[in-house]
């Protein structure tokens, strides 16, 4: 199951400085409904984050599952042959 491949960069078109990592609920201005959307965008992926390291402790999202290399290197020439 594939999930966070998505990358999401979304930014509010009055406030374009808020951040809700940083600035969190207490700097959303006048009740501005997409810095309230990008609050809860946030938080949602920090439970996701959660629940996948709930059920499985040991994933590692930053370490890329190595490739897998040919026994030989298929552009060696052969002296056998």
């Amino acid at each position: 199951m594939k999930i966070r491949s998505r990358k999401f960069e979304g930014r509010c078109a009055r406030h374009k400085k808020f951040n809700p990592a940083i600035d969190g609920p207490g700097a959303i201005k006048g009740g501005c409904t997409r810095c309230g959307l990008l609050l809860e965008i946030w938080e949602a992926s920090l439970r996701l984050n959660q629940l996948i390291r709930k059920f499985d402790p040991h994933h590692d999202d930053l370490k890329r599952p190595a490739a897998e290399q040919p026994a030989h290197d298929p552009r060696q020439m052969s002296f056998i042959e």
